[in-house]
C-alpha cells in the first residue's frame, strides 16, 4: 500500500507543477503574474481534491481490504470472504485471491484429514505393538546404538528379578556382561546375518540367559533397502535357569523310576524262576510264588501308571546347541562345588566363544574334576579355555601327575547318576562331539591337565570398515637405566612374577595436547595364570569432549561417561589394584604418558617396573615386521576379543606376553633384568 501511495501522491504533484507552471506562464504573458500564481494554486488544489477522494474509495480503501483480508486468508481462515465496496479499481484480483483461498482451505482440509488418518493408524499400530510386546512370555529389550535402553517389556522385568539396572535410558551393560553383546554385534556386521543366538549371565544375579539379538537396520531412502548402519537393536531373552532345574527334576525322577522298578521287576524274575525251575515243589509253596508273582505284578503296574503320569516331566526336550561365553560356563561349573565342597574352581586365561549344549558340558566337567580329585588327591583346578585351529580347548589343570591311560578310560567309562539316561562320560563325549586327552601342561612345569576340544561359533565374514587411527609406536630405551631401584625383583625369572597387565582409551593421541584417558582397565597374571576375573576395568571423565573419530575407535560416547570418576580418582584405586606388580603394556609409553602427567595431582606414583611387550616383540622379531597389537597376535596366533576396549586389549597382551617369555627363555633372557637390558 505504501509504495502505491506514494507513487500516485507523486503523480499529483508532477501534475500540479505542470498545470501551474502553465498557468503562470500565461498570467505572466499578460503581465498578471500574482493573479496568475494565485488561480493556478486554486485550481491544482480542486483537482487534487477530486481525485484523492475518488482514488481513496476506488482504489486505496479496496486495496486495505485487500491487504487485511489475503492476511487472513494465509494465516487463518482460508475461506474467508474478503471485505470490499461495491465498486472499486481492483478489476478480477478479488475474486482470484477468493479461489486461491478456497484451494488453500481444501488442500489443508486434505492434509489434516489425511494427518488425522496417519496419526489413526500409527497409534491402532503402536497400541497393536504394545499388545503383543506385553503379552510375550520372553523379555524384549529394545537399544539404540550405545546400548542405551528404549524399551523393555513387562516380561523382561519379570525374567531379569526387578533388576535394578532395568530402565530407560540406562546401559545394557549394567545388566548383562559387555562381552557376549557386542561379540554377538560383531557377527551381525554383515547385512546377511539377521539376528543371533548366545548365552548370557546377568549381573548381580544367578541367572543364565537364552539370548536373540537382531539389527533394527537403518533403510536407504534411494535403494528401500536395509542399511548396514543400523539404528539399534532388538534383545529377546528367556530365563533358562528354570530349564536347568526342570532338567534336574526330571533327571532325579528317572532315577527314582528306575529304581522303584528295579525291586518288583527282581521279585518277578526270582518267583518266576522258582516256578519254573522246582517243578515239584508243593502246592502251598506254589501259591506263595504265585501271589508274589501277582502281588510284584500289580506293584510293577503301579509303578508303569505312575510312569505314564510323569511322562510330560520324563520326556523333555533335550538342552539347546547354543553359543556361550566360557567365562559363564565356567561360572556355572563353579557353582556346581558349594561353600562346604573342599574342591575350588578357579578360571584362568582368556574367555572364548563356543557351541555347545551347556548343561551337558557342565555335568561332564563336574564328572572330570570329581573323577580327578578322588585318584589323584587334589583339591585345586583351573579351568581356561584357548583358540585352537578351527575351535576352542576347554582345559582343566592341577599340580601334579597327569592321569594314566587306564585312569583316563575308567573316567570316560563311568555313568553320569545325575544326567537323564544315566549315560556315560564317553556317551556324552560323542553328543558334544568332542574327546578327551590327558597331559602334562605345556607352559607349567610339574602341573598337568585334561583337555577337551569343542566347536566354536561360526564367524560370520566381517566387512571391510574405514581404517581407524593407530596409536604412535614410543620407543624409550632409556627404560633399563631403572633396573637398580627394583633390587632383588631383577634377578627373579619372568615366570615367577606376578603381573599387572594394563591399557587405556583415550581421547586422542597427544597428552601433550590436552587428550586425556576414558577408560583404564587391567587383568593379573598369577604364576603363568591369567585371572580374568580378577580385573580393574574403570571408565574415566576425561573433562572434554570425545571426538568422533575416537569413538569410532574405542566406542566410548560423551553419554557413558559423564557420570564417571575423573583420571586423579581412579589413578590411586588402580595403583592399589597393581600394588608392586611388574606392569605391562603394548607400547607402555603411550599409556604412561597420560598417566605420568596426573601423577602428582592423584599422589598416586607408579614406581613399578615396566615391561612392554611392542620392545619385547621387537627384541624378538625386529622391526622390520608388523608390530601392532593385532599383528602380533596374529604371528602368536592369539585371538582378540573385544578389540579397541581397555579390557578386551589388556587380556590380548596378556597373552602375547606368556607368549613372549617362552620365546626369550629360549634366546637365554630368563630374568627381569635380562628382559629390561634386552631392550638395548
Amino acid at each position: 500500500m505504501k509504495p502505491l501511495r506514494t507513487l500516485v501522491i507523486t503523480l499529483f504533484g508532477a501534475q500540479l507543477l505542470v498545470v501551474a507552471g502553465a498557468a503562470f506562464w500565461l498570467r505572466l504573458e499578460q503581465g498578471q503574474a500574482l493573479a496568475a500564481l494565485l488561480g493556478a494554486a486554486a485550481l491544482m488544489l480542486l483537482l487534487q481534491a477530486v481525485c484523492a477522494g475518488w482514488l481513496r474509495s476506488r482504489l486505496f480503501r479496496p486495496l486495505r481490504g485487500l491487504e487485511r483480508g489475503n492476511e487472513i486468508i494465509l494465516k487463518t481462515h482460508a475461506a474467508h470472504d474478503l471485505e470490499l465496496p461495491r465498486h472499486h479499481l481492483l478489476g478480477r484480483l478479488p475474486e482470484q485471491i477468493h479461489a486461491l483461498g478456497d484451494e488453500i482451505a481444501r488442500g489443508r482440509n486434505e492434509i489434516a484429514s489425511a494427518l488425522r488418518t496417519g496419526a489413526e493408524r500409527a497409534e491402532l499400530q503402536r497400541r497393536r505393538l504394545e499388545q503383543v510386546i506385553q503379552g510375550l512370555e520372553e523379555g524384549v529389550i529394545v537399544c539404540d546404538t550405545d546400548a542405551r535402553i528404549l524399551l523393555y517389556n513387562p516380561a523382561a522385568h519379570r525374567v531379569l528379578e526387578q533388576h535394578p539396572a532395568l530402565g530407560l535410558g540406562r546401559l545394557l551393560y549394567d545388566l548383562l556382561p559387555r562381552t557376549p553383546i557386542e561379540h554377538t554385534l560383531d557377527r551381525l556386521n554383515s547385512p546377511d546375518c539377521q539376528d543371533a543366538q548366545f548365552i548370557s549371565a546377568v549381573v548381580d544375579r544367578e541367572l543364565l540367559l537364552n539370548c536373540r539379538l537382531g539389527l533394527l537396520r537403518a533403510v536407504d531412502e534411494h535403494q528401500g533397502s536395509p542399511s548396514r548402519l543400523g539404528r539399534g537393536f532388538v534383545l529377546t531373552f528367556e530365563d533358562v535357569t528354570a530349564r536347568q532345574q526342570t532338567l534336574q527334576r526330571r533327571d532325579r525322577l528317572f532315577s527314582a523310576t528306575l529304581e522303584a522298578l528295579r525291586r518288583p521287576l527282581a521279585s518277578l524274575r526270582a518267583a518266576a524262576e522258582a516256578v519254573t525251575d522246582y517243578g515239584d515243589m508243593g502246592a502251598e509253596q506254589r501259591r506263595a510264588f504265585v501271589q508274589v508273582i501277582n502281588d510284584e505284578s500289580q506293584r510293577l503296574s503301579e509303578q508303569v501308571a505312575e510312569l505314564a503320569g510323569n511322562e510330560r516331566t520324563l520326556v523333555g526336550q533335550k538342552w539347546q546347541l547354543a553359543d556361550i561365553y566360557s567365562a559363564d560356563l565356567i561360572h556355572l561349573l563353579t557353582r556346581r562345588f558349594g561353600d562346604e565342597d573342599p574342591l575350588a574352581v578357579t578360571m584362568t586365561g582368556i574367555p572364548q566363544w563356543l557351541t555347545t549344549d551347556s548343561y551337558a558340558l557342565v555335568a561332564l566337567l563336574e564328572h572330570i574334576t570329581r573323577f580327578v580329585a578322588d585318584k589323584l588327591e587334589v583339591q585345586a583346578f583351573d579351568v581356561e579355555a584357548s583358540g585352537g585351529g578351527q575351535g576352542v580347548y576347554l582345559d582343566l589343570s592341577w599340580s601334579g601327575r597327569a592321569l594314566s591311560t587306564s585312569e583316563l578310560e575308567a573316567c570316560r567309562a563311568a555313568t553320569l547318576g545325575q544326567v537323564v539316561g544315566k549315560p556315560s562320560a564317553d556317551e556324552l563325549l560323542q553328543q558334544l562331539g568332542s574327546e578327551l586327552w590327558s597331559q602334562p601342561h605345556p607352559r607349567l612345569e610339574s602341573r598337568a591337565q585334561v583337555r577337551l576340544p569343542l566347536p566354536a561359533p561360526e564367524q560370520s565374514a566381517e566387512d571391510a570398515a574405514p581404517p581407524l587411527p593407530t596409536r604412535p609406536m614410543i620407543y624409550d630405551f632409556n627404560l633399563f637405566e631403572e633396573r637398580d631401584r627394583h633390587g632383588p625383583l631383577m634377578e627373579r625369572p619372568l615366570r615367577q612374577l606376578d603381573f599387572v597387565v594394563f591399557d587405556t582409551e583415550t581421547t586422542g593421541l597427544h597428552p601433550e595436547s590436552g587428550d586425556e584417558v576414558v577408560s583404564i582397565a587391567a587383568v593379573r597374571i598369577v604364576n603363568q595364570r591369567i585371572l580374568p576375573d580378577e580385573n580393574f576395568n574403570e571408565l574415566v571423565n576425561p573433562g572434554r569432549p570425545i571426538p568422533r573419530d575416537s569413538i569410532r575407535y574405542h566406542g566410548i560416547t560423551d553419554e557413558q561417561v559423564k557420570d564417571a570418576p575423573d583420571i586423579v580418582e581412579v589413578l590411586p584405586r588402580f595403583k592399589a589394584y597393581a600394588k608392586d606388580a611388574v606392569l605391562v603394556a603394548h607400547n607402555a609409553w603411550f599409556d604412561l604418558a597420560f598417566i605420568r602427567r596426573r601423577e602428582a595431582q592423584s599422589g598416586a606414583y607408579f614406581t613399578n617396573p615396566i615391561l612392554d611387550t611392542l620392545m619385547l616383540s621387537v627384541c624378538l622379531h625386529g622391526q622390520e615386521v608388523d608390530q601392532s597389537l593385532d599383528g602380533i597376535a596374529n604371528r602368536l596366533g592369539i585371538d582378540i576379543l573385544g578389540r579397541h576396549s581397555a579390557l578386551g586389549d589388556s587380556l590380548a597382551t596378556a597373552r602375547i606376553l606368556l607368549s613372549q617369555i617362552d620365546l626369550l627363555e629360549a634366546r637365554g633372557i630368563i630374568t627381569l633384568r635380562d628382559a629390561l637390558e634386552a631392550y638395548r
